[in-house]
């Protein structure tokens, strides 16, 4: 009996543990679910900081494309502006050139073609064009040139009488090369076709290519070549 009574405590007292065992086991799910808890807690922290970084670096970005796309267009305008600007200059240059060479025109006619009494009767800077305008409306009406090639003659240079009958036209550049020749050849022709009389072609610059001056006495231009 006693024995029975004995084997009884000590089970009592093994179940006694057993439940001690289980509540600190309990405790310890308990407090590593709280580390658990707190864990993710923080790892979501860290991420949404992640995320906000991310966020800010994008805007930082964006912004610095922005700027970058700011500070290329106000390159291109003044870039755009100076090319402006360079081209103005470009033509002013070119006009007061002209209007020297055109000052010229009738001694250099003179000189290197041998005409008589040379007169401007048409270049940009001339007064009075109307004469070989005439001229030629009438040679297009009477069908010896076409309207586009009496405005290609038109579109030359400087033409001028000789003083004997026929006609000088030039071609005027700060460089010669092969078009200067070719278009003052063709605008010639197209004037003597028009005006049934002699025109002799010639250019006007401060220098020509080696390549085209062999091209200028080729097609029987003459090359006047002038002082800087």
């Amino acid at each position: 009996m006693r024995s029975g009574q004995e084997e009884l405590r000590s089970g009592q007292e093994e179940l006694r543990s057993g439940q001690e065992e289980l509540r600190s086991g309990q405790e310890e799910l308990r407090s590593g679910q709280a580390e658990l808890h707190e864990g993710q807690a923080q790892h979501t922290a860290r991420l949404e900081r992640l995320e906000a970084g991310q966020e800010e670096l994008r805007s930082d970005v964006a912004e610095l494309r922005e700027g970058q796309a700011d500070h290329t267009a106000r390159l291109e305008r003044l870039e755009v502006g100076q090319r402006s600007m360079q081209g103005d200059l470009n033509r002013l240059k070119g006009r007061d050139y002209e209007r020297r060479v055109t000052r010229l025109a009738m001694s250099l006619a003179a000189h290197y073609l041998g005409a008589p009494d040379p007169q401007v009767v048409w270049s940009e800077t001339h007064q009075d064009n109307t004469e070989l305008s005439r001229l030629l409306r009438a040679a297009a009406k009477a069908g010896r040139i076409t309207v586009d090639e009496a405005m290609m003659v038109e579109n030359a240079d400087i033409v001028l009488s000789d003083g004997a009958g026929g006609y000088c036209l030039a071609e005027v550049s700060i460089t010669l090369d092969d078009s200067d020749i070719t278009r003052a050849r063709r605008r010639a022709d197209l004037l003597a076709q028009a005006v049934n009389a002699p025109a002799q072609a010639f250019v006007i610059g401060t220098q020509i290519l080696d390549t085209s001056r062999d091209a200028a006495a080729a097609h029987q231009v003459a090359v006047c070549i002038l002082p800087d």
